[in-house]
């Protein structure tokens, strides 16, 4: 009994076994009922933490429709839990970006540069209000700008010039290619070539959104930084929340 379960153990170790896992999590992701669409109709339903009421505006209006989430299984590198109800301080950024123009200044912007690569507007837009709050001369100690928090060397990446990065137009089309390119490594390491972007998993955006904050090798990293964590959450809440909705 014990050599039979010592060598069922080599046989799990062993690199086959290994380089199998991202196939795993492709199938799993396709397979399983975590495949959520997102578009205009569904944005409320697509990073849930728990089924039941969720918030979707201002602090009085919630949405009663139920989501079924996906079981945990151990090919889940990680799951941020999104509250349901945003905590009080993310209620009351919430209202107070609400209350100003920038929130819808750069929809055009951001849907035509999201269209153009696949991607949804609404996740980019919840980019720019984690990173910057729509502040076109954002800059973080670290040295990214603009609205999207785009390092220079990142835009030089996507072939947009340092200079420009206080631009809405040129920091949006850096940001939202680079996304895209997060995108794309995410695609071909979970093997889902022909597969929508908007049918991605909920648990691989926030892979996804996690590499935007702390770089692509988190594509593939089993745990995060709690900085990080918490970045996810605060995406994903703006995401759920009417700061975030686009102008028709």
């Amino acid at each position: 009994m014990l050599f039979s379960r010592f060598v069922a153990g080599l046989c799990l170790l062993s690199p086959g076994a290994m380089a199998q896992a991202p196939v795993r999590e492709a199938l799993f992701a396709l397979n399983g009922t975590s495949i959520l669409a997102i578009n205009g109709a569904d944005y409320a339903r697509f990073f849930d933490g728990g089924a039941g009421p969720r918030w979707v505006g201002r602090g009085d209006v919630v949405m009663p429709a139920r989501v079924e989430l996906p079981k945990r299984t151990s090919e889940e590198p990680f799951v941020v839990e999104i509250p349901v109800v945003p905590p009080a301080p993310f209620a009351r950024t919430f209202n107070r970006l609400l209350a100003r123009g920038e929130t819808r200044r750069y929809d055009e912007l951001i849907r035509a540069d999201a269209v153009e690569r696949g991607l949804d507007p609404r996740l980019v837009k919840s980019v720019i209000a984690a990173e910057s709050e729509f502040s076109t001369h954002a800059k973080s100690p670290a040295g990214a700008l603009g609205l999207m928090q785009v390092m220079p060397v990142t835009a030089g990446s996507v072939g947009v010039d340092e200079a420009s990065l206080f631009d809405p137009a040129a920091n949006i089309r850096a940001g939202t290619a680079y996304l895209a390119k997060l995108f794309e490594r995410a695609w071909q390491r979970y093997h889902l070539k022909g597969v929508e972007y908007g049918k991605a998993p909920a648990w691989l955006i926030q892979r996804i959104v996690a590499a935007y904050n702390a770089g692509p090798r988190f594509l593939a990293r089993r745990r995060l930084y709690r900085q990080t964590r918490e970045y996810v959450k605060r995406v994903l809440l703006f995401y759920r929340s009417a700061v975030t909705a686009l102008t028709p």
